[in-house]
Order: C-alpha cells, then structure tokens, then sequence
C-alpha cells in the first residue's frame, strides 16, 4: 500500500503549481445497477491519487496561497454512520479521515456548497476538471455566481476557471518507487492468472469457464477487480475487436485469445496472450504466431532513450 506521506507530499506539489487558487476535485458516484442495488464501487483515479481515500461522496478542496504554511488540503466526506455501516460497511467519517489521511480539516459532505463560497471568496482562479461531468461544472460555477453576489461586501469572485488534469496529468507520467512496485505486482497477478486459464483450456470447456479461472487468480492474489471487462475468445470470436460474450464452447483446432488483467490499488495491468485450445499449434497457426512473436521482440529491442 502507498504511504500516506505519498498522497500528503503529492498534494503539496500540486498546490505549489496552482501558487494561488482554488482546486475541486470530486471522487467518482455510485451507480445503480437496479433498485437498491449498486455496481461495485471505483474511486475517481484523480481524487485516489491525491488522498488514497477510497470512500463515494468525497470531494478534495485545495486551497493554494503560494505559502505551504497557509495552503490548506481539505476533505469533505460522508459523516460517520454507525447505523449506515452495518449495512454498507465501514466509513472513516470527518474526523478519522482527516486524522489517518493527514488533512489540514475534514467536513461533512452535507456542509460542501455551504463552505465552498467562503473557500472560493477572493481567490483568483478555480481549477477542476471542467467537462467531466456537467453536474459538477454546474455546481462549481453555481458557487462562483454566489460569491460574485457578494461584490457589494467587496469579496471577489475568482476571475478564471482552469482544467486541473493539465497539471494532474504532468504529474502522474512520471511514476514513483511505490507506484511501479504496484503496477509490477498487478503485471504479475495478472500473468499468473493468463497462465492458469491456459492449463485449464481444452477442447469442449466453455468460454466463462476460462473467464473464470482468471477472476478467482486475481482475487486469490488480492486484486480488487478486473482492470476491465475480459475478453476470452475462442475461435472465430476472437476477430471480434471487443468481444465479451464469453459463452461459446471451445472446439479443437481453434485459438483461444485472453485479454485480460487485474487492477490492485488503482493500477491496472493488461496482457492479451493467444494459444492453441489442444495445445498444439497447426502449421499455419505457428507460422501467424512466430512472425507476431519475432515483430513484438523486434520492437522490445529497438526501445531505447531518444527513440521514436
């Protein structure tokens, strides 16, 4: 797991680029998959990089004076339910998260548009990621238009909105010690799992049945979910750029093509790897297979600094 110094120090690099303003960025919503029911959870990979919070309803406020002394890293998350846990599970609530994730102040989420106008009063500039999501865009400029009512009192509206992925993007290219280790552990979950489904494929199996011998490696090495949704093809299906059906029986003499990976902490890994259903490649199979081989090989040797 990445350190909570990681995402403390990540944030103050990000307010050291912004030197002045105000950044809002918000995890992603739960979804409903049908009535009370939801799709399984997935933070925002933004919102995850700057605070390892992985609770729904969250939203990082960043308040940058170009001074670390009055810079201020604020959370607004769901307040702590004991009630709600015994259904949902547990949530950390204001005061718990500010502690163990080292945030400079924690609200209730129910107190966001009500503070968000005190943070955004004469600031000169609102970063967010503008376009992502019209019901955000619409409650961030809904904050500016209350803070502009105040002119009269002489508080200042801020007078520029700006996309902080620009600066969000810059910063997650170049990966970290601890984010490499991860994405190595996820490449290596993710090949285990490629090599179990190839020693239970054989003629007269079914698609799903491969499909799920890859989810059980990834959950038994404890990565949280697919990276997305895999692809196990055999035969003809496999010429189908995005094929997901995964319900057909595998015959002999056909190819079964798997993409798939897993995601662990956020990061996912993706291999796509094809073989012979028997085991045994026919001569025209080899010969596809070889010259697919020897091009990835020629294009591992030739990556090097200053190419292109």
């Amino acid at each position: 797991m990445t350190p909570i110094q990681t995402f403390i120090d990540r944030r103050k690099h990000l307010l050291s680029k912004i030197q002045h303003g105000v950044a809002v960025i918000a995890t992603s919503p739960e979804r409903y998959r049908n009535r009370d029911t939801h799709y399984p959870y997935r933070f925002d990979s933004y919102f995850y990089y700057l605070t390892g919070f992985r609770e729904p309803e969250a939203v990082l406020i960043l308040v940058a004076t170009g001074d670390e002394n009055t810079s201020q890293q604020i959370l607004f998350c769901r307040d702590k339910d004991i009630e709600r846990e015994i259904w949902d599970g547990f949530r950390y609530g204001p005061e718990a998260a500010r502690e163990v994730f080292g945030f400079d102040a924690a609200y209730s989420i129910t107190r966001l548009d009500e503070l968000a106008g005190e943070l955004l009063a004469d600031q000169p500039a609102v970063f967010h990621a503008f376009g992502h999501d019209t019901s955000w865009d619409q409650r961030v400029v809904g904050w500016i238009s209350r803070v502009r009512e105040q002119v009269r009192k002489g508080v200042s509206a801020p007078a520029e909105i700006r996309d902080i992925r620009h600066l969000l993007d810059e910063m997650r290219l170049i990966k970290d010690e601890n984010e490499l280790a991860v994405m190595r552990e996820a490449a290596g979950i993710s090949a285990e799992a490629h090599k179990r489904a190839m020693q239970a494929t054989r003629p007269g199996r079914y698609e799903y049945e491969i499909e799920a011998e890859l989810l059980y490696e990834f959950r038994r090495q404890g990565a949280e979910a697919p990276a997305y949704t895999s692809i196990v093809a055999g035969g003809a299906n496999a010429c189908v750029l995005h094929y997901i059906q995964n319900d057909a029986q595998l015959q002999a003499g056909d190819l079964l093509l798997i993409d798939a990976a897993c995601e662990l902490h956020g990061y996912a890994a993706d291999i796509t790897r094809t073989f012979p259903v028997n085991g045994r490649f026919s001569a025209v199979q080899k010969d596809v297979y070889q010259l697919v081989l020897s091009a990835q090989s020629a294009a591992i040797d030739a990556v090097r600094p200053g190419s292109n």
